[in-house]
């Protein structure tokens, strides 16, 4: 094996990754990070070359590939044989293809959870009574939207759990509001229950569960806006009992 001072690398590199890896010199760390960035950004370069869309920017990449370069500086032993310039174009490639897969699956995930509520909207806007005065129908959407973001959003599974870092009293309100809509879910008649557990819990969409359970997808739509409405009539009465004791 090759000391640090060896091989291919110059006296003064031998000397910087020496005080790096025995003192921890943030200076040092500094000089490496600078001498080698152009590592890190040719594969970036290349990558980026190598795309299949236009989704993820070239600065994300960048991002990823520095990234890659700091883990590799901090990871790197000099005494071993492989050159830096090895070791860390590998670290720096699985950096930034990993950075760009959940960056890609984060995307994908927002773009799937707008279209569902661009779903739930319809279901609800359709079981509106057109009857009702124009004011009165647009609480009761935003009510029942607000009920079904709670649902996807607040962890229900989760009910006897307080959000970390809410002061105490915010964390109390939330988890009476969990508990209360957890004891609402599992009031409701067991097709709505399965439809609110399918479609915010599991983000199935209305035609999937339509298949399991064998109705159409109109169907699966007035169950879901029905399941929301007694949710909200429940919310709705419980507060009242609570204001009134």
């Amino acid at each position: 094996m090759r000391g640090p001072a060896s091989g291919d690398l110059s006296p003064d590199e031998a000397a910087l990754w020496e005080r790096f890896t025995s003192q921890r010199d943030p200076a040092a760390r500094a000089c490496l990070i600078e001498r080698h960035l152009p590592v890190a950004h040719k594969m970036a370069a290349m990558l980026y070359a190598a795309r299949a869309d236009n989704s993820v920017e070239f600065d994300d990449y960048l991002q990823y590939a520095r990234i890659g370069l700091l883990e590799a500086i901090d990871r790197y032993d000099p005494a071993r044989e492989a050159g830096f310039a090895t070791f860390a174009s590998y670290r720096v490639r699985g950096a930034i293809l990993n950075g760009i897969s959940q960056s890609t699956e984060l995307a994908t995930q927002r773009a799937e959870r707008h279209r569902l509520r661009r779903e739930q909207l319809k279901s609800i806007g359709d079981e509106t009574s057109t009857t009702d005065e124009g004011f009165t129908r647009m609480v009761d959407l935003t009510l029942s939207l607000a009920i079904g973001y709670l649902l996807e959003e607040s962890g229900i599974s989760e009910s006897g759990q307080a959000d970390r870092g809410s002061d105490p009293y915010q964390s109390f309100e939330i988890k009476r509001l969990r508990e209360r809509m957890a004891e609402l879910l599992t009031a409701l008649p067991e097709r709505e229950r399965s439809i609110i557990r399918h479609h915010y819990f599991e983000h199935r969409e209305f035609v999937v569960i339509a298949g399991m359970l064998e109705i159409s997808k109109g169907r699966v739509a007035q169950l879901h806006a029905r399941a929301l409405q007694r949710l909200r009539d429940g919310y709705r009465e419980s507060e009242s009992v609570d204001k009134r004791v």
